[in-house]
């Protein structure tokens, strides 16, 4: 019995509607936004980063239907495919480069994320931008391997006639065996659907790992050094080959790359350390590559979870047991390392929508799961097709990882005092903080307004932030402190009132210097009694601002003879022409 039942009903169930997949499903009406000040202050759809791999595809659609119309958010797949981590990680930060200095509009999701695909440049993002690094909601549930196949005829072929097994990588040493006579040459190939060695947007052109190569293997004819920077160095224009047949290239076995040229480095170190006749070229495009790999008999990368090639009954290659510390070196003399594959998410979205992290951290498919969605898709269903009718006939699954409605997470709440009266879980807006609640049903959160005193500026916030020196909030609730006015001070943290720095005529003002002249320049905000002055016009008389004299001049608190008057000991007070 097949041990997927839901895949009968693929055949036999079409979508209800466009807009709907689950009968029972929240329509978009709805449906509520996040709030992501980044991207628009009215609030923003939950937006998804797509990855240009058939796996990536299914897991986010699948995903986009349970936060769309199960949680009630609203949701944007991108309709464009991205290439790896390193560009998921900056979507998800919303910055253009590693420096942030250009901003994009920020993702919030990116499914079926390889770990192994993070390079250096994602640790120093993390270091410099802590704010704005992704976060891992952990594993999808299931890990990848990813290396190169043969195809089981070739397989078969020469292990049958001449006892050779083709899946170990010691088989291709030219110096004992002759592998090649297995495979097609690299002229039954078009070089027309290669794309150049020198094209700037592959990994030929990946200037240190070019230089990793020629460091560990010693072959620097394979490369080229250029204005760039080191590319691969290709004889014809299309195909990298190996030195143990740049002699004669029609004893080369060709390799097909997929992508831009996922992980070609590694073919090529591999082919000059273990002496692979190898020639490696990368296709302009999936359909270039299918075609390859169908049709000739040739090495060829792949991974899993992927349906492309399963009726090619190919096996993966066998090389030695991975070393990281000589991965991490560039140095690729032993196997792939099984991959992590993990749900991405913003940084702040935990406190943008805490449920959606949490149905993010419950989620896991089965890798049986993925494979029959991935046939489905090689059978000419769609993603959103095939998705659909795994989430109609999978209810007791994922009704697991849905976050149970008054069970708040930090950052969100509800309810006030029991749960009667709860109407589900969301972010604590501005002027509020999540605050830890325990009932007879267990431990939530619930939403309480920031004391008088404090402040809180964002959503889904666990505290709320004493107003600054100079500062105060009178009521509860509020989303920021407001600046004393003239004539008040606040001299500590925490304040809900300014004290007043006298009863009248008082102001607060600071002694500033300017083209040489002394000047009195009045300022809210006072952080401390010393910016209490009287206003001008006054003078400060025994801690009283009484009215400037005749003859005089009054700014400061200070009181001035003007020139050509005076006053007397008897009455300073009262000056005289």
């Amino acid at each position: 019995m097949d041990a997927r039942p839901w895949l009968a009903l693929l055949t036999g169930v079409m979508l209800v509607s466009a807009e709907l997949c689950l009968p029972d499903g929240i329509p978009r009406t709805s449906r509520e936004y996040i709030q992501d000040p980044l991207n628009s202050p009215e609030g923003s759809a939950i937006r998804m980063v797509v990855y240009d791999w058939a796996a990536a595809e299914v897991a986010t659609e699948l995903t986009a239907i349970l936060l769309s119309e199960v949680l009630g958010y609203h949701v944007e797949v991108s309709s464009e495919r991205t290439t790896g981590s390193v560009a998921s990680a900056l979507q998800l930060a919303g910055c253009v480069s590693f420096d942030c200095s250009e901003k994009q509009p920020r993702s919030h999701v990116a499914m079926d994320t390889w770990v192994a695909g993070m390079p250096g440049e994602l640790a120093d993002f993390e270091r410099t931008h802590p704010e704005l690094a992704a976060k891992s909601m952990g594993s999808m549930g299931y890990s990848g391997q990813d290396t190169l196949y043969v195809k089981g005829s070739v397989r078969d072929e020469a292990y049958y006639t001449s006892g050779l097994a083709l899946e170990f990588y010691k088989s291709y040493n030219t110096s004992l065996h002759e592998p090649s006579k297995f495979f097609s040459k690299v002229s039954d190939l078009d070089k027309a659907d290669f794309v150049p060695c020198n094209s700037s947007a592959h990994e030929f052109t990946n200037d240190v790992q070019m230089r990793f190569y020629g460091q560990w293997t010693g072959d620097w004819e394979g490369v080229l050094e250029t204005e760039t920077g080191y590319i691969a160095n290709c004889s014809d224009g299309h195909f990298w080959v190996s030195p143990a047949c740049r002699h004669n290239v029609s004893e080369c076995i060709p390799i097909v790359a997929a992508g831009f040229g996922w992980n070609v480095y590694v073919f090529m170190q591999w082919s000059t350390l273990f002496s692979m006749p190898t020639a490696i070229g990368i296709p302009k495009g999936e359909e270039q590559r299918r075609f390859a790999v169908e049709n000739f008999r040739t090495l060829f990368h792949w991974w899993s979870p992927d349906a492309a090639f399963t009726h090619l009954d190919a096996s993966m290659l066998v090389f030695p047991q991975h070393n990281r510390r000589e991965w991490e070196a560039g140095w690729y003399r032993t196997a792939y390392p099984e991959n992590q594959i993990i749900k991405l998410v913003a940084g702040q979205l935990t406190g943008m929508a805490p449920r959606v992290t949490r149905f993010l951290e419950n989620l896991e498919l089965y890798l049986d799961d993925v494979q029959g969605l991935l046939l489905e898709l090689e059978a000419g269903a769609t993603a959103r097709a095939a998705s659909c009718n795994w989430v109609r006939a999978q209810r007791s699954v994922w009704t697991g990882w849905i976050p149970v409605d008054t069970q708040c997470l930090p950052g969100e709440g509800g309810h006030l005092t029991d749960r009667s009266a709860a109407v589900g879980c969301s972010a604590c807006h501005p002027g509020n903080f999540s605050e830890a609640f325990r009932d007879g049903q267990g431990a939530t959160y619930v939403c309480r307004p920031c004391p008088a005193g404090s402040f809180e500026n964002a959503f889904g916030k666990t505290h709320c932030v004493d107003c600054d020196v100079g500062t105060f909030t009178e009521g509860t609730g509020q989303a920021h402190c407001t600046r004393c006015g003239l004539g008040r001070y606040a001299n500590s943290t925490g304040m809900t009132h300014c004290h007043a720095c006298g009863i009248d005529h008082w102001t607060t003002s600071q002694r500033v210097p300017s083209e040489g002249l002394e000047k009195w320049l009045e300022v809210d905000g006072a952080t401390s009694e010393s910016y209490c002055t009287c206003v001008e016009g006054w003078f400060l008389n025994k801690g009283t601002c009484e009215r400037c004299l005749r003859g005089s001049s009054c700014i400061g608190s200070e009181i001035r003879l003007l020139p050509g008057f005076h006053s007397t000991l008897e009455d300073p007070r009262k000056g005289c022409a």
